[in-house]
């Protein structure tokens, strides 16, 4: 874990219902993971591809969005069609259906981070990394004015993702959080925001940490394992957060269905 990030590990239910309703009334973007991974390094960046030189990784992408655009567009429902227009739209899809992408997923509401923290493993203690939005939209903006070539005509105010994101020459090492194009159910379902770096092999948490600065502005909370499946009932029974609830899609459905079998009872 970057060494700014100062951490509180939530010893109760009612400690946590207290963290996430003050989370929610700050605004403050949340991220759930299931496991202590100490770190907020996209799926691109995993299982040895970290390695690979930031040409190798755009072609990766290039392959997977093109292949995509050209299946999906037969069967995608209108949301999907839209957010396919672009490539980082066609991205920001992909990442809901588990392609490795650079993109991290965020909720603008805590409560379904806290779902993603207490889905899985109940043997180990799950994550929740959150910053301040706002404060995300203040210095956010003040990027653009050290990276001018990044905006359009060089205005140094008008941000436009796809100008250096993929190029082959190393962009300026910027750092955005958008939410996802309206319209895919997914989205909606999860409140969802996406985290993106122009530069391949950047944690997450490290970019947060350098564009905020101040750590009273970003924090990680860890649920020990035991209080998993407590939060899991909680959070389904008193604000409707459940599997079923956070995939609204054939797939998700599906993959609900699968608990099942995994489980040898439906999954909650």
């Amino acid at each position: 874990m970057p060494d700014s990030w100062f951490s509180t590990t939530l010893e109760s239910e009612t400690e946590v219902i207290q963290v996430l309703t003050e989370l929610q009334g700050n605004r403050w973007l949340s991220r759930g993971q299931a496991d202590t991974y100490n770190n907020l390094n996209p799926s691109i960046e995993r299982e040895g591809r970290g390695v690979l030189s930031r040409a190798e990784k755009l072609l990766l992408e290039r392959q997977s969005i093109d292949i995509f655009r050209s299946t999906a567009r037969f069967f995608a429902d209108e949301g999907e069609r839209n957010a396919l227009q672009s490539d980082i739209g066609a991205l920001m899809v992909l990442r809901h259906y588990d392609v490795p992408t650079r993109l991290l997923d965020w909720s603008l509401s805590p409560f379904v981070s806290a779902y993603f923290a207490v889905s899985d493993n109940d043997s180990r203690n799950g994550e929740i990394w959150s910053f301040d939005y706002d404060q995300y939209l203040k210095k956010g903006g003040e990027q653009w004015r050290r990276w001018p070539r990044t905006t359009k005509d060089g205005d140094g105010s008008s941000f436009e993702l796809d100008r250096t994101a993929f190029t082959v020459d190393e962009p300026d090492d910027w750092f955005v959080c958008q939410f996802y194009y309206p319209g895919f159910p997914r989205q909606k379902a999860q409140s969802g925001l996406f985290t993106f770096t122009a530069r391949f092999g950047r944690d997450h948490a490290d970019s947060i940490t350098n564009l905020l600065v101040e750590n009273s502005y970003y924090h990680l909370y860890l649920v020990p394992a035991a209080l998993k499946p407590v939060l899991r009932k909680t959070l389904r029974e008193s604000h409707g957060i459940w599997r079923g609830s956070m995939f609204p899609d054939s797939a998700g459905a599906a993959a609900t269905a699968r608990e099942v079998f995994k489980q040898g009872k439906l999954g909650s």
